[in-house]
């Protein structure tokens, strides 16, 4: 039985086929039509829609999701809020009326979707640093953005009597008493030993956490998935905790989790990782997602090999760690085994003498996929040379790569605009891209060379700030 809250009515579904996306649900058999489809693919935020559930205090959180790549059957236990709630009686709601008076609206298609963003902005309990990345997985093409961050910035950390959510305990009570999900064809394991008694029921089984990935097979490729293994509750999977060299990130742990942690531990990938897709899509992807789909224009693979990480790969009783390079070995190939799942990522801490940089270049600069990814990432002597050197691509191969050729240039050498030169000359005859339409090959190529140029512009004004300090 499959039970979640719509708006203020529980609803239970006896069975709904793995396949079942929520807003199709809403729909057509909820009659909720506020709800659009514009992408189907999760880019637009037209289908936008606010999830509740408890965090780890046991405190209500609301999140905004992409209704047209969440799977029904993921929603077990949480209420969904559409934009049909949000008006009580004749009033306006407050988010409502932050959009009206700021005349944020035209032909109104993709308003519904950015009220929800919006609502899901007002409820967090602290401001937000950037309340407009709250809009940053919502399109329009009418009005411009102007009036809609207006109304994010009027909204963001201000307490209103909400007529939509009236009653949270409520709502708190009816989560906590929802019984486990049982639901044919749909297994949702919560430790690693029935997680590996499920894949031996159900060994033909897709694997999913967020499937903000996986969904696009269904609705763009029209592929019908018969059955469907959910990670997103393995305590296994769910938890961040320091280790003796670092720290270990479990696989299922949303996106946007990993960049409120990766931004203070490791502050020079908070722009990559904020790139990853909108807030909307990190609300629910998560590591393991994008490295199981192992995509060559993925940015999770060269940021971990940059980082010296390891990926933990689990058959329910051994553990191992594989080097990203190692694990990725052809497009869209691993060497995950048919009883294995991605467990969770390993990451050292780097060292004062170390200096990291990841750079993403794309059309767009937020919820788009990368032409290429460069990763750097040295490690100085008390001489001033480099010890040690890891320079990791994404879009320029089949997979993610390591450009080792271009790393023993570098290694034993101090790092001088000479030495750039004769670096950004090798290039060509290591990185060897194919031309799509993000990019032609000569374009990739420069750009490799281009971003080893700004590292080391970014490395010598941080010496030279360093030296004018002393």
């Amino acid at each position: 039985m499959l039970e979640l809250m719509i708006n203020d009515e529980i609803v239970e579904i006896e069975h709904a086929a793995p396949s079942t996306m929520l807003l199709n649900y809403l729909r057509e058999q909820q009659g909720l039509t506020g709800t659009k489809e514009g992408c189907a693919s999760g880019d637009c935020g037209a289908c936008t829609v606010v999830m509740v559930d408890t965090d780890d205090t046991n405190t209500l959180r609301y999140r905004q999701i992409n209704a047209c790549i969440t799977p029904l059957n993921a929603l077990h236990g949480k209420q969904i809020i559409t934009v049909e709630q949000l008006k009580q009686g004749s009033e306006l709601h407050p988010v409502q009326k932050a959009v009206v008076d700021k005349h944020g609206t035209q032909c109104g298609f993709c308003t519904p979707g950015f009220v929800m963003s919006l609502y899901a902005l007002s409820k967090q309990k602290q401001k937000p640093e950037k309340p407009m990345d709250f809009l940053a997985g919502n399109l329009c093409r009418c009005t411009g953005y102007g009036p809609l961050i207006e109304a994010a910035e009027e909204l963001a950390g201000v307490e209103y009597w909400d007529p939509a959510q009236p009653n949270e305990e409520e709502v708190k009570s009816w989560i906590e008493g929802c019984d486990k999900q049982e639901t044919l064809n749909y297994l949702k394991p919560t430790n690693r030993k029935e997680l590996a008694k499920a894949k031996r029921a159900m060994p033909q089984a897709t694997m999913i956490a967020g499937g903000t990935d996986l969904a696009l097979e269904i609705t763009q490729q029209l592929k019908d998935v018969k059955q469907l293994i959910d990670l997103s509750e393995v305590q296994d999977l769910l938890d961040i905790t320091k280790t003796k060299s670092g720290w270990r990130l479990g696989a299922s742990v949303p996106l946007y989790k990993v960049h409120e942690f990766m931004r203070k531990q490791f502050p020079s990938t908070d722009e990559v990782i904020e790139r990853l897709g909108s807030l909307t899509i990190r609300n629910r992807a998560t590591l393991g997602g994008s490295l199981g789909h192992a995509s060559p224009i993925g940015d999770i693979a060269p940021l971990l090999i940059s980082l010296n990480g390891k990926i933990e790969v689990d058959n329910g009783t051994e553990k191992r760690l594989y080097a990203p390079e190692d694990y990725i070995t052809g497009y869209r190939e691993t060497v995950i085994k048919p009883d294995q799942w991605i467990s969770a990522v390993h990451i050292p801490q780097l060292a004062p003498n170390q200096k990291h940089a990841i750079y993403k270049v794309s059309k767009r600069f937020e919820d788009d996929i990368a032409t290429v990814v460069l990763a750097l990432n040295f490690t100085l002597g008390s001489d001033k040379r480099i010890k040690q050197c890891i320079i990791s691509a994404g879009g320029i191969a089949a997979k993610s790569v390591r450009l080792t050729e271009l790393e023993e240039l570098i290694v034993g050498r101090t790092f001088t605009q000479l030495l750039v030169n004769k670096v950004k000359a090798h290039v060509p005859k290591v990185v060897h891209p194919l031309s799509d339409v993000r990019g032609s090959a000569e374009y990739r190529v420069r750009l490799v060379q281009n971003l080893i140029q700004r590292f080391y512009f970014e490395c010598n004004q941080i010496n030279t700030r360093l030296t004018e300090n002393a």
